[in-house]
């Protein structure tokens, strides 16, 4: 029987990203034998249709496992793999000749369970992603040293949000209650 007197569990979007995005990072750590952060979303999302999740979450992922190929220890015997023993292979990129990497076949099916909870996520999150992308590439061109601003939207009571000047000029930030810009 259902409980009634407890409200059910609401879990934040963002803290649902980050905990998928975490379990993930850490099980490559792990697999490994590699130290390091989780990549901020720049570098995991770098390149990504989000749009199309599974095909996104197989980005990611090569991308996550790229940034863990650079944090092997030396001492692991992971420090002279190639590449391809980390499941990763690199092609050419038709439209632009750039070399990328992404997932080969077994890779693929190796990690079959964190790319469907990653493909879940990405598609349940899929405007908080672009979001996150868009505010880690405007902050990345703000001028160094650049004063913070409180922003505003036209709501009653108004809502602030925090940002540079060359953010909120560059950003158009519209507020999703009033869908007035924040200024």
């Amino acid at each position: 029987m259902e409980n009634l007197t407890q409200p059910p569990a609401v879990t934040d979007p963002a803290e649902f990203l980050d905990d998928v995005l975490g379990r993930i990072w850490q099980t490559i750590s792990c697999t490994y034998d590699s130290g390091g952060c989780l990549p901020d979303v720049k570098t995991l999302f770098a390149n990504v249709d989000i749009s199309k999740p599974f095909q996104a979450a197989k980005m990611v992922l090569a991308h996550m496992i790229l940034e863990a190929m650079e944090n092997v220890s030396r001492f692991s015997p992971w420090y002279t793999r190639p590449a391809r023993a980390f499941g990763l292979i690199s092609m050419i990129d038709p439209y632009d000749g750039q070399k990328c990497w992404m997932l080969a076949s077994e890779a693929i099916l190796k990690w079959s369970a964190a790319l469907e909870r990653l493909a879940k996520a990405i598609d349940q999150n899929y405007s908080l992603i672009r979001a996150m992308v868009l505010v880690e590439d405007l902050l990345e061109h703000a001028e160094a040293g650049e004063p913070w601003l409180l922003a505003t939207c036209a709501c009653n009571p108004p809502r602030a949000i925090q940002v540079t000047a060359s953010v909120l000029r560059e950003g158009k930030i519209i507020c999703d209650t009033c869908l007035q810009p924040f200024q």
